[in-house]
């Protein structure tokens, strides 16, 4: 069995996670900013559409994968 989706895949958490301590420890990103608070509605859904996304995009990938 090929090991690369299984690579590519934990390479891709790693680098997920990585970014997301990074950006989270950021000096921006610990300065309050009141325009983001007004805006919630609009960034919650934002959000809403890339995990839509990213779960289409996933689950089209498991169907190809089972496939073949």
């Amino acid at each position: 069995m090929s090991w690369l989706p299984y690579i590519l895949i934990i390479g891709i958490a790693l680098f997920g996670g990585i970014a997301t301590l990074i950006i989270g420890n950021s000096k921006a990103n610990q300065t309050s900013n009141p325009e983001y608070d007004r805006r919630t509605k609009q960034n919650l859904s934002r959000l809403t559409y890339v995990y839509v996304g990213a779960i289409v995009l996933g689950m089209g990938g498991l169907i190809l994968y089972l496939v073949n």
